[in-house]
């Protein structure tokens, strides 16, 4: 039997409070749960990187990260490249695509590793520069031997993280399922900070993708609009976007399409009034179904850590949190 609580406990601990920088950041059972702050962390990092990656190409940012990724490592395979970053084999394929494309990235036979051309490694040591200066900022605050169990506390998440995809994929239907080489192994995450978090972040989205289509008929992006609303009964629609750091049009069509499909209400709207959002029954109840497995889940993953190594965790995410917001607030 693991050393802690059940495995569908979340990562707050009973009695203990969200994750500090958080709060405005994440509502309702989002607090509670592992995965929604490395999403969170994620976004952020996302949003500080735009800024900071400013004027170098590729803007997308798993074209930037296999150029770095190819930068430290040398060279690589699609499938061992797949697995470094957590992403499907599908996309890396793509996105390699377009790193020859653009004579950043090659190899010589079809099964040969990737290695980046002259141009990919001029490209690569300037990004990695920028990404020194971003781990400096996102480890903010941290001791080297915070830093050193940090590293070890991640690394065991990507090993269960990878699990709990890999069990997600087998238990989705064929006309589903991604291609057979979308899990290769646990991501490697080269001693780096900022890899580690998008890594998770990349894994729990891809399970979490899955699971909201197969439980609930629903993609990320409508679980993502549903959470904001249960937490946030009555939410407007710019705060809806705000939360989701979305493009307007793209909010404004995936609530039409809820509210036809009678999981929203939209009230408001006339005159200076904000146009406001709240679930229907049907709404609810497809979130508690997601709620309840989002939990389980979470649990799956944080099963090995013992109470002690959870509690830290939650403080080490939260500086995290907080270090990445000031990132982005900067960047803004």
């Amino acid at each position: 039997m693991p050393d802690g609580p059940p495995a569908g406990e979340p990562l707050q601990e009973s009695g203990g409070s969200a994750a500090p920088g958080s709060d405005a950041l994440l509502a309702g059972i989002q607090r509670e749960l592992l995965g929604a702050h490395f999403l969170l962390l994620a976004r952020l990092l996302r949003r500080s990187a735009r800024a900071d990656y400013a004027g170098f190409e590729p803007q997308n940012l798993v074209e930037r990260r296999l150029v770095l990724t190819l930068f430290r490592i040398e060279e690589a395979r699609v499938s061992e490249l797949a697995g470094i970053l957590g992403n499907d084999v599908a996309q890396i394929s793509r996105a390699l695509a377009s790193l020859r494309a653009a004579r950043l990235a090659w190899r010589e036979r079809q099964r040969d590793p990737y290695v980046l051309t002259p141009a990919g490694e001029r490209l690569g040591e300037q990004l990695d520069r920028v990404a020194l200066r971003r781990e400096e900022d996102l480890g903010r605050g941290f001791q080297p031997h915070e830093m050193f169990e940090l590293a070890g506390l991640l690394s065991n998440l990507l090993t269960r993280a990878t699990a709990v995809l890999a069990e997600e994929i087998a238990h989705s239907r064929e006309d589903e399922r991604p291609d057979a080489g979308a899990v290769v192994g646990v991501p490697d995450i080269h001693s780096r900070l900022q890899p580690a978090l998008l890594n998770l972040g990349t894994i729990i989205a891809r399970t979490s993708t899955l699971t909201f289509k197969r439980l609930a008929g629903l993609s990320q992006y409508e679980w993502r609009l549903l959470a904001n609303i249960a937490s946030r009964p009555g939410i407007s629609f710019m705060e809806v976007v705000g939360h989701l750091d979305s493009d307007k049009a793209q909010v404004s069509r995936a609530l039409d399409g809820m509210v036809t499909n009678g999981l929203l209400d939209r009230s408001g709207g006339k005159g200076r009034q904000a146009v406001r959002f709240t679930l229907r029954e049907e709404g609810h109840r497809r979130h508690a179904i997601m709620r309840d497995d989002a939990v389980r889940r979470n649990g799956l993953i944080l099963e090995y850590l013992k109470p002690g190594q959870r509690r830290r965790l939650r403080a080490y995410v939260g500086r995290l949190v907080e270090n990445a917001a000031a990132m982005a607030e900067r960047a803004a």
